[in-house]
């Protein structure tokens, strides 16, 4: 299946990519799967804007949009989230400062 993955700026500034296509196959099409597939195509660039080390745990600062659907904290299981044919998926970071 095909889906669509946009990057907010932090992850642009790694990246150097607005946006990347990727095509999951069947029963590996959660969010914690294109997370994965996402950490092993660009590694270290990306990987602590995605997990606290040692790399298995969603990074509290994480924000992800599935279609209109914005994920957060406690509701951001990504095991849990089956993706689509087709959908959009949005990498945010949550940023603070002063």
């Amino acid at each position: 299946m095909k889906i669509e993955v946009e990057f907010s700026p932090a992850f642009q500034a790694r990246l150097s990519l607005q946006h990347q296509t990727f095509i999951l196959e069947e029963g590996r099409s959660t969010l914690r799967d294109l997370l994965d597939r996402l950490a092993e195509e660009h590694g270290e660039k990306i990987r602590p804007l995605l997990f606290s080390p040692p790399g298995d745990t969603v990074l509290s600062g994480l924000m992800v949009q599935v279609n209109d659907r914005l994920l957060t904290g406690n509701t951001l299981d990504p095991g849990e989230i089956r993706l689509g044919e087709g959908d959009r998926v949005s990498l945010l970071y949550f940023m603070s400062g002063g």
